[in-house]
């Protein structure tokens, strides 16, 4: 036995491998139909896709082969997977590279096999789409084209399925913004094998330089905040916490020192082991040198007076007065008179005033060194703003009660409302990395829908949400397909959730809605929103106060629409950049969707093209030789009578010889029509060749077999068969069996009816003579 040698691509084979996450995965029905499939052609064995990783294959998909996995130092397609043609061995005994192998060797071992390389990237070959049979043989050209074509097949559908081109459209999105995206590999040791081109803004290091397998990536990390970053990552490592948020600086060769903050999420494999961590990076010097300032302020007035744009104020809480060192209209644009009995605490955004207060209460019973909050106060326009407010107790009674208070306040609306925006980035980066990995689990693309609308909705304090899908090539664009859809407005929604579940479409009528999916540009609608401006039939959609409408693309061209409609604090166009990653992704989905829909139609009609006649549309030879040995079977292990007819239309030359193939062909169709009527639903009817046609009578006896077959002559004799208002006389012979012990096989067994048959047509025809 000669051990397959290592391909000269061998490493980058095994990182495309790891990382398209195909080892020891579920099992996938699309790839089990191919195999199922490829066997039932092919006549073989058992047929196989499979992957070869460092030391083993391992099968995705398997037909007719006990194993689900083989050393690979033993492997045929381990040498397969060495050259970029298909590998064809007609008699592994007389091959000096497999004659002494075990899988040869054994009982019924493998002698013939072929395999095709599953290639990707034009060079890399991960495995192959084989066939094994344990009797020499031999692929005819066709044949070889045929298992070719079923392999391209699987890489086509490895290819999108996975996402490698969505990955690379989402790196390149991130790419373009302030957030740059990397990859941890765990196999076979941790380190960087992806870095977005846009993280040498982030941290000062080129992508190559911390690719480079002799660098570790905590290298570039401030030592006082290396430890940490290890000890957290570990933990994501390890799999005990699923993420991590953290800032660390990074000290960049020739720069300042930089702060920058790290999200991550591991992947996990369907046993919860973690294969990869994708971290997501953005620079976050400004914000925490603000903060670092804000702490130092906040050690003392003298400070934070002297670091500007502080504001003072003094609150006498005997009197409810409170004074401040700027004018009342600066920030709110009111007047004085909040100043006098507490007035200003009216103002207070009423989700603010329980930790406000517990704050107060906690500094003015002694419980804490200062008083600090983060409040809104509502300006005279409607809008709230942010203060940053921090307060100390100066002055007490006799009793000790606080009656006075001084303290500093800072605007920080932008501040608060930039989180806000980094918030939303972290929270989409995060839904999109789920939805992605959800959409390869489940069944019905409403359950992505049913992960992302929610979030979308939360994000952007929204009430109702809606995605859809347009049919393909729709030219009108006025229906959609309901995959996903949230009403917070109304009651219950189990009835129209189990419609979408089912396939539910709408009519989309009004001018902006029309507008936004015939002309690809998103709406944002600040205003109430009126029925000739959105409405759908036959979902009722509720007054809503405003809304956001958008479409969704693959490459250029408009696949669905999300809606996001009645917010209490509206919409604007910056919402269309934090949006736009879950936009790509829902719009790259639902065409994966419709390919893979695609797919499932090609399968279907494949094996139907493989089981039935074309001309009839009954069972083809094959598919009644393979149920007449399963019959034949059942009959031998429970004892049930079994019988089988041969069919011959009598005459059937002159009908083709006096009116035409076309009227030969449309007989054998209407033969089959009337046959099939008069036949329980458990026989089955196939066409074997010309006008020769068989039953398999299920659980029947020759009596009842014979009384089958009569059923069948009879209305056949009594048809009027017309053609060119010409009437073509049909009648049939038949010959019927009953299995016995005798009959060593099915071919024996369908012989014996083959001679009644003769005997039939011997004597006169028209009519069905029993096997002795």
């Amino acid at each position: 036995m000669i051990k397959p040698p290592l391909p000269a691509n061998e490493e980058a084979r095994l990182q495309l491998l790891h990382e398209l996450n195909l080892l020891d995965s579920e099992a996938d029905p699309l790839y089990d139909s191919i195999t199922a499939f490829a066997q039932q052609l092919f006549g073989v064995d058992a047929a196989i896709i499979t992957l070869v990783d460092e030391h083993r294959q391992w099968f995705k998909s398997v037909q007719g082969f006990d194993l689900l996995e083989t050393p690979r130092d033993i492997s045929f397609c381990a040498h397969a997977i060495t050259q970029q043609t298909t590998m064809i061995v007609e008699d592994a005994s007389q091959d000096e590279r497999f004659h002494d192998n075990p899988l040869v060797a054994a009982n019924d071992g493998i002698r013939f096999y072929a395999g095709v390389p599953l290639t990707l990237n034009d060079d890399l070959n991960i495995g192959t789409l084989c066939l094994i049979d344990s009797r020499p043989r031999q692929l005819s050209p066709q044949q070889q084209q045929w298992l070719e074509g079923l392999a391209a097949w699987v890489v086509h559908d490895i290819v999108q399925h996975y996402e490698l081109e969505n990955f690379a459209a989402e790196r390149e999105v991130l790419a373009q913004g302030p957030v740059a995206a990397v990859v941890w590999q765990l196999e076979p040791d941790v380190h960087l094998v992806y870095a977005a081109e846009n993280v040498e803004r982030i941290l000062g290091y080129s992508a190559d330089y911390l690719l480079d397998l002799e660098i570790n990536y905590e290298s570039i990390v401030h030592p006082d905040d290396q430890q940490q970053l290890l000890d957290q990552m570990q933990l994501v490592l390890d799999g005990i916490q699923p993420s991590l948020e953290i800032e660390y600086r990074v000290v960049p060769p020739s720069q300042h020192m930089r702060w920058v903050k790290h999200f991550a999420r591991a992947d996990l494999d369907r046993h919860g082991k973690v294969m990869r961590v994708r971290g997501y990076l953005y620079e976050n010097t400004s914000r925490k040198q603000l903060e670092l300032d804000l702490l130092n302020a906040n050690q003392s007035f003298e400070l934070a007076l002297a670091a500007g744009d502080l504001s003072t104020w003094d609150w006498n809480l005997a009197e409810g007065t409170v004074s401040v060192n700027h004018t009342w209209d600066k920030i709110l644009n009111r007047d004085s008179s909040f100043a006098q009995n507490n007035g200003w605490a009216e103002l207070i955004h009423p989700a603010d005033i329980a930790t406000a207060k517990s704050q107060l209460i906690e500094h003015l019973q002694g419980h804490s060194e200062r008083f600090e909050a983060r409040i809104r106060l509502q300006h005279a326009d409607g809008h709230y703003i942010w203060l940053h407010t921090v307060g100390k107790a100066v002055e007490r009674n006799a009793s000790g009660r606080v009656t006075r208070m001084v303290g500093i306040h800072h605007d920080v609306t932008e501040q608060v409302e930039n989180e806000l925006k980094q918030h939303q980035q972290e929270a989409i980066l995060s839904l999109v990395s789920q939805v992605q990995h959800e959409f390869l689990f489940v069944e019905h693309f409403s359950e992505v829908c049913d992960i992302a609308l929610p979030e979308l909705m939360s994000l952007s304090q929204s009430k109702l949400g809606f995605i859809g899908e347009l049919p393909e090539q729709s030219r009108h664009r006025n229906m959609l397909r309901v995959h996903g859809y949230v009403n917070r407005l109304n009651g219950s929604q189990q009835a129209t959730q189990a419609l979408i579940r089912q396939g539910l479409e709408v009519v989309v009528s009004g001018s902006v809605v029309s507008e936004v999916l015939l002309r690809g540009d998103p709406e944002l609608c600040p205003y109430p929103v009126a029925q000739d401006e959105l409405k759908f039939t036959p979902i009722e959609l509720p007054q809503l106060d405003n809304a956001i409408m958008l479409p969704l693309y693959f490459k250029r061209e408009v696949v669905g629409l999300l809606i996001l409609a009645h917010s209490a604090r509206g919409y604007f166009r910056e919402d269309l950049a934090w949006l736009q990653p879950m936009l790509d992704t829902l719009g790259t989905l639902m065409h994966i969707r419709r390919i893979d829909q695609e797919r499932r139609f090609v399968v279907e009609e494949l094996r139907r093209m493989a089981t039935r006649d074309e001309l009839t549309g009954v069972a083809n030879r094959r598919v009644f030789l393979e149920a007449a040995q399963q019959r034949k079977d059942e009959s031998e292990r429970y004892d049930l009578p079994m019988s089988v007819a041969i069919i011959d239309l009598d005459f059937f030359k002159k009908v083709n010889d006096s009116f035409g193939h076309a009227a030969g062909d449309e007989v054998l169709r209407e033969f089959c029509r009337l046959a099939k009527q008069q036949l329980r639903d458990t026989d089955l009817l196939a066409r074997l060749g010309g006008e020769e046609f068989g039953i398999l009578f299920a659980h029947a006896e020759l009596a009842q077999a014979m009384q089958g077959i009569e059923r069948v002559r009879k209305a056949i004799a009594e048809h009027h068969f017309n053609w060119d208002d010409k009437r073509i006389p049909v009648t049939i012979s038949a010959g019927v069996a009953q299995l016995v012990s005798v009959d060593p096989d099915v071919d024996k067994w369908v012989a014996r009816a083959d001679e009644a048959l003769y005997l039939a047509k011997e004597q006169g025809r028209n009519r069905a003579i029993a096997a002795s």
